[in-house]
């Protein structure tokens, strides 16, 4: 390679799928310094012009210094093995160990004007100088050995050789600083612009959501005294703390363009943008204090979003809002938080100091008639029309059955949902909003519409359908969706809080889903727990795990309030579950480990449960408990507290004969629904000997009817599909049930 004076060096790594990717090479770095410009591309020219659009992007915001990436020297590349010693751990502390890993790398060198050796690991922005390149491998070793020290062993692989590694040299054609331009807008800060938006130039450029209504607060007098407050926004979730936000930085643009002095900017970021890539120790904490050193000297305002993550410890000790209070003590930083009630609660268990900074700012509601008008306008913008009527009736559905969100939030949530559904009408009436409704929620239209009537009778009616053998259970459940419809249920309480008991088999968890298939038209709506996992101490706490992938039964509630959850064997919980179940069942409310509440005043809770059931299980068909006994065995093993919350006991009896044949039929008629016996035309009969058979067989004294599709899977669907296998031309045929198997009819 030619000496290229003052020109950028670029390392390309040619993967073994086709594509490259391209580092640029730099002379230094500086503590806290972002990686140097990476890319990636399908060839060496696309890498090139991505990795100098990033350059430019960094020199024009003042974040680079192009010195940096200019190079003289000629560099070449080398492949080695070298000898890994991964990290063991010695009385719980890393150390290097004695095993060795042999690893094949590829790294850069160069020699340097004192003669040195300037040895290279660009995709890892690390280098260092050497008198002999002889040593190379023993020094590359030593300091891979030392990264990895304490990080995960997986992490080796990530230094290992790939395919074609080389260095290319190109000049800079593009880098020369803009020429001013005294109408052009001033550089923003670059600390706030790396990591946070400007909501002023945003409104100026049209570029903030439109919004409706007027602001509930006025915040603009607050943000410009001197020294400086701090704002904590307190509404529950839907109520419009952010549009009043947004309606701030519009009064602050509107008094900047009328020459008003001393108008503070407004930035908006988030605690996962102030730490988004701040992988190594002290880079947030680096990048967080020039933001407060911009946003204090320019007197901006910063808007934070949500104060608990703020809050959190980090893998420090410490917080992000840590690094904020001193400056926002003195009242040099303006920050403006949000948070509902009940994370205002667990901020002040966390740091009462900390939220005394802030001066509180309560968001409530609309009144009726502003809704009204602002829902108006609303729907107007997307497209859609609204009778007043209608818009009346939506809030109404929203107020009963939406309690998770408050107004107008939760109204606009379903308007943007309407404006955008192809197939619903442009002009709605009372009746079209509650189709709307059922059908964006899952409620049918016989619970949710005054038209139509829904008695408890009828409820049962549908619950029957599908369990067989339980008309006093499925008519206990129908009274609390009745009262459901009639708007009767405790408003600050689940809709209703039911504990089945009786044997094993016996329909308790198919009267769970068969109630979340009529409520929401679907049993994917049963959030099911399987208390048995919760019944060591300390477990209660899985129940509020949140994070990414997580399903607790926090997350599942929050993702959906409105659902059926099934507590299921509740009686083998410990005892902390049963003090979490204690605000859900008599609040309706429950805290993640976030501190945020989640709303559990739209759930139907169910629990199941064995107490009361003899160890061994009486033999025949009709042998049933008393119901008395079922409710002392409840009473015997839970707190008092706890059984004062459950609405009602339900007992669940044991199946007779009669059950068995009718849930066989049941069965059948879903088989015979299969899609290869419909697409063949293939009828199943099953004659009445048959089906005694199936009903003997398919009960277990100990298990109920669990047994019963098993036995249907063994004695008629396997020999059926072999059968059907064996002969695929068979089409149009009616197949008898037989102790041996199904057979054609003759």
């Amino acid at each position: 390679m030619s000496r290229d004076e003052g020109s950028l060096r670029v390392y390309y790594v040619h993967h073994p799928s086709g594509r490259c990717s391209g580092y640029l090479l730099r002379k230094r770095a500086n503590l806290g310094d972002p990686p140097p410009p990476a890319a990636f591309g399908t060839h060496e020219g696309e890498v090139l012009e991505a990795l100098e659009t990033e350059l430019q992007d960094r020199l024009v915001r003042g974040q680079e210094d192009l010195e940096r990436y200019l190079w003289s020297e000629t560099f070449a590349t080398q492949r080695i093995d070298v000898v890994i010693h991964p990290a063991t751990m010695v009385d719980r502390h890393p150390v290097i160990g004695r095993r060795e890993l042999p690893l094949r790398m590829t790294y850069a060198w160069s020699r340097t004007e004192s003669g040195a050796y300037r040895v290279m690991l660009p995709r890892y922005d690390w280098w260092i100088l050497l008198q002999d390149l002889e040593t190379a491998a023993a020094a590359i070793g030593t300091a891979v050995t030392g990264a990895l020290l304490g990080a995960d062993p997986r992490d080796l692989y990530d230094f290992r050789a790939e395919g074609e590694e080389r260095v290319g040299a190109h000049a800079p054609r593009l880098i020369k600083a803009p020429r001013a331009d005294r109408n052009r807008e001033p550089d923003p800060p670059p600390a706030l612009d790396s990591v946070a938006d400007d909501w002023l130039r945003a409104a100026a450029r049209k570029k903030l959501p439109r919004l409706v209504g007027a602001p509930g607060l006025n915040l603009a007098p607050a943000v410009r005294r001197w020294p400086r407050p701090s704002l904590l926004l307190v509404g529950d979730p839907g109520v419009g703390k952010t549009t009043e936000v947004q309606h701030l930085a519009r009064a602050l643009l509107r008094e900047r363009r009328g020459g008003a002095g001393d108008v503070p900017g407004l930035w908006a970021t988030s605690s996962e943008r102030l730490l988004a890539g701040m992988v190594y120790v002290g880079m947030w904490q680096e990048r967080l204090l020039k933001v407060v050193d911009e946003a204090s000297r320019l007197g901006e305002v910063l808007y934070v979003d949500k104060l608990l993550p703020l809050m959190r410890p980090q893998s420090s000790g410490s917080s992000l809002l840590d690094l904020l209070l001193p400056a926002m003590r003195r009242g040099d930083l303006s920050v403006i938080a949000e948070c509902n009630p009940t994370e205002l609660s667990h901020a002040r268990r966390l740091d009462p100091e900390a939220v005394d900074v802030f001066r509180r700012q309560h968001v409530a509601p609309p009144q009726p008639q502003v809704l009204q008008q602002m829902l108006q306008a609303y729907a107007e913008r997307g497209g859609r029309t609204f009778h007043p009527r209608a818009l009346r009736r939506l809030v109404t559905l929203q107020g009963a059955y939406r309690r998770d969100r408050s107004f107008p939030g939760k109204a606009f949530r379903f308007l943007d949902w309407a404006a955008r559904a192809p197939d619903l009408p442009a002009r709605f009436d009372p009746a079209d909003v509650e189709r709307a409704f059922a059908r964006r929620t899952g409620l049918p239209l016989e619970i949710i519409s005054d038209a139509q009537t829904a008695s408890a009778a009828t409820i049962a009616s549908r619950l029957r359908e599908e369990v067989i053998g339980q008309d006093a259970a499925c008519d206990a459940a129908a009274a609390v969706l009745a009262a459901f419809k009639a708007g009767l249920n405790p408003p600050d309480r689940p809709i209703g809080t039911l504990l089945f008991v009786g044997p094993t088999g016996v329909g308790k968890t198919q009267l769970a889903k068969r109630i979340a298939g009529y409520l929401f038209g679907s049993a994917d709506r049963l959030v099911r727990v399987d208390m048995s996992e919760y019944a060591v101490r300390g477990a209660a706490q899985r129940l509020l795990r949140t994070g990414r992938g997580v399903r607790s039964l926090a997350t599942q509630v929050r993702d959906e309030p409105l659902s059926v959850v099934l507590l299921d064997e509740i009686e083998k919980a410990a005892p902390d579950v049963y003090d979490l179940m204690l605000g859900v069942l008599g609040e309706g409310r429950l805290t993640d480990d976030q501190g945020r509440m989640i709303d559990f005043r739209q759930t139907l809770v169910l629990a199941t449960s064995n107490l009361g059931v003899e160890d061994r299980s009486p033999v025949g068909f009709d042998a049933e408990r008393d119901a008395h006994d079922y409710g002392r065995a409840v009473r015997e093993h839970f707190r008092p507290e706890l059984v004062g919350r459950i609405d009602r006991i339900v007992p669940f009896r044991s199946l007779r004969e009669e059950d068995l044949l009718r849930i066989v039929d049941l069965e059948l008629v879903c088989i015979r629904a299969r899609e290869g016996l419909v697409r063949r035309g293939i009828v199943l009969e099953v004659p009445p000997a048959m089906r005694a058979l199936l009903a003997r067989e398919g009960h277990d004294p100990v298990y109920g009817a669990r047994p019963l599709r098993r036995v249907l899977e063994t004695r008629l669907v396997t020999p059926l599909a072999v059968h059907l296998a064996k002969h695929p031309q068979v089409r149009d045929t009616t197949f008898v049930a037989t102790p041996e198997g199904p057979v054609p009819r003759a």
